[in-house]
């Protein structure tokens, strides 16, 4: 069991990290990957009633802010990221085997509230310029969602569905993949409080911030007297390098619960979460102790029990 166990819950939004194992950067330089795993995404966010509200693929980590009105995180999380897994030893003539990912994602909780939300939202799309890839997101090579999710546009994908694709040719030889074509659509909702601007005011809302943000990151690594790399750099990057200062942690490395800007909100998020985790052990212990129908907390799971000794 994991020492800090996760909460599936519709009353927060989630920030999430899906790193790959030992930093390798099987994430650069490719296009047909890169739409591969919009698509999925798109498959998936639609599947299962995701709200999406930032996503950016990096080198070697992805990063998404998402929302779950049904709490069904981990089925969303669990279906997209073993297709991206499949989907790079495909896209990737580079790959070298093994598991894609470094450990399970990790996923802090973020209070309902508009700050908080468009706080991470800016932390992610500006992921590029705080590793100092670029100094302007839109000379950043790979996906980032800014611009589709200020825009309020579906960027539409479509992909054959080969499980009904496959058991059509049984029956029929002659079936084409073109006739099992499903599309998918991603889209971006607004950052909370703003749903009184017009799509154009919200646009220029987020920009002015996003520039002002980026500025302020800019000129503090300029301040450190760190530079660049650029983009002619970033398309030498050679897909599974290494990067030149990989950020590391182990499974049990300490990781915040849960993040907001405001320190009461940061507190009342952080109650929430140790009340659930102190009846989801309460739960356990009689759950293990034999008490088979003992109610777990909503969004917290019954542990794994050890098949009995014969």
């Amino acid at each position: 069991m994991s020492y800090h166990p996760r909460i599936e819950t519709k009353e927060h939004f989630s920030f999430i990290t899906s790193k790959c194992k030992n930093s390798e950067l099987w994430f650069v330089n490719n296009k047909k990957l890169e739409t591969k795993i919009l698509t999925t995404v798109a498959k998936y966010s639609n599947r299962y009633n995701i709200s999406l509200y930032a996503f950016c693929i990096e080198g070697n980590h992805i990063h998404q802010l998402i929302h779950t009105p049904d709490s069904n995180r981990s089925k969303f999380m669990r279906d997209q990221n073993s297709t991206i897994a499949r989907a790079v030893p495909y896209y990737v003539p580079e790959y070298t085997g093994g598991k894609l990912w470094g450990q399970r994602f990790s996923s802090e909780l973020i209070f309902d509230n508009g700050q908080d939300v468009e706080d991470r939202f800016f932390y992610t799309v500006l992921q590029p310029v705080k590793d100092r890839l670029v100094d302007n997101i839109f000379n950043y090579r790979d996906y980032n969602c800014f611009m589709d999710a200020v825009s309020g546009k579906k960027k539409i994908f479509k992909e054959v569905n080969w499980k009904e694709f496959n058991l059509a040719k049984k029956k029929n030889p002659k079936a084409k993949p073109k006739d099992y074509l499903e599309t998918y659509a991603l889209e971006y909702k607004r950052i909370p409080g703003y749903e009184h601007l017009t799509q154009a005011q919200y646009k220029e809302r987020m920009k002015q911030e996003l520039y002002k943000r980026q500025n302020a990151l800019v000129k503090a690594r300029i301040d450190e007297g760190k530079d660049f790399l650029g983009v002619n750099r970033l398309k030498e990057v050679i897909p599974g390098s290494l990067p030149n200062n990989p950020k590391t942690s182990e499974r049990y490395t300490k990781r915040p619960r849960v993040l907001s800007v405001c320190a009461l909100r940061r507190q009342q998020l952080l109650d929430f979460y140790f009340d659930c985790l102190v009846r989801y052990r309460r739960a356990s212990c009689e759950y293990r102790a034999g008490n088979l129908n003992v109610e777990f907390p909503p969004g917290m799971y019954k542990p794994y029990l050890d098949p009995p000794r014969v």
